[in-house]
Order: structure tokens, then sequence, then C-alpha cells
């Protein structure tokens, strides 16, 4: 028997499911005499890019002891299952039962996000001055556009007003011409 890791990752809109799907794996492997040594959930992390329109994925990590022929037979439910966006099934040397690399990651990411909100509650202040920073700097942007949107206005005028005197102008010209014409037929 063989050692090894499986990552899959499951569509954000199966998240309910997403457990269920974890142990229909790992029922899997089990009724086919092989072992669970690590099961793991790492939960919903944004992917480094789209995969089928998502920008983000449930991941989850097993690391099981069994035969090639269950993992092929296990490949075959990942291929027709629309719920996994993609799977990753590594041959290991050893068993790995420690917290994966990943989770450990995802639970630092965490921690570190729920911190900087709490010292964010804490200050008050800070985000009252940094809306007021903001609103101050979005009127004068609106000032400006309201002056440049005026400015392109009176040159619009200008052009059309040339315009105008250059049809008239031709209109002259080809009325000269015409009067021409008429002496010349005459």
């Amino acid at each position: 028997m063989n050692h090894y890791e499986i990552v899959f990752l499951v569509h954000p809109d199966q998240k309910s499911d997403s457990e269920a799907i974890l142990n229909k794996y790992c029922d899997q492997i089990k009724s086919s005499n092989g072992t669970i040594d690590r099961s793991e959930n790492i939960g919903s992390r944004k992917l480094a890019y789209p995969i089928q329109d998502c920008y983000k994925a449930n991941y989850f990590c097993i690391n099981v002891t069994c035969d090639s022929d269950q993992i092929d037979s296990l490949k075959e439910s990942f291929k027709y299952n629309d719920a996994i966006l993609r799977h990753l099934i590594v041959r290991k040397d050893e068993i790995e039962t420690e917290p994966s690399s990943l989770l450990k990651q995802t639970q630092e990411d965490g921690e570190t996000q729920l911190e900087e909100y709490e010292a964010s509650i804490k200050n008050d202040n800070t985000p009252k001055e940094a809306t007021k920073n903001i609103d101050e700097s979005t009127s004068d942007k609106e000032a400006d556009a309201k002056e440049e949107a005026d400015h392109s206005d009176d040159t619009s005028d200008e052009t059309d007003n040339s315009e105008k005197n250059n049809d008239g102008d031709e209109t002259k010209a080809e009325t000269e011409n015409e009067s021409k014409e008429d002496k010349d037929i005459t």
C-alpha cells in the first residue's frame, strides 16, 4: 500500500454540501480497505486565477494509505463530479498526520485579519478622519471635472460657429460658380 496526499477544490456554491463531499470520498477510500491518515477542511480561499468563473473555492486535503487501484477510481469520481473544480493526487514516501502548511497559513491569515479588524474598531477616530479626507478629495475632483466640462462646452460652441462660417462660404462659392455657368450658357 502507498501513501497519497489528495487536495481538491470544491465549487463555492457547494459550500453547504462540501462536508458531505469530503465524507463521500473518505467513505469511498475506507470501503476499499484504505485508511485515512489525515482529513482537513481548509476552508474558503481566493484562487490565483479564476476557474470556471469562480474566484474562490473550498479547499480540502486528505492523506490516505491505499492501493493505486483505489486512487484510479477516486480520479474517475473527481472527473465526473461537477462540484470539484480541480484535484491533485501526490504519492508520498511517509504518512503525514500533522496539520498541513496550507491549513496553518489559512488559520494565521484569519487571525491576522481578525486582529486588524479589532484594532480598527478600537481606533474610532481613524476611520472618521479617513472618511473626511476622502470626502474632501472627492469634492475637489468633482469641481475640477465641472470646470473641464464647462471649458469643453465653450470649445465645442466655437467649433460649431466656425463650421457654420465655412458652410456659408462654400454656399457663396457654389452660387458664384453657378451664375458663371449660367452666363457661359447664354
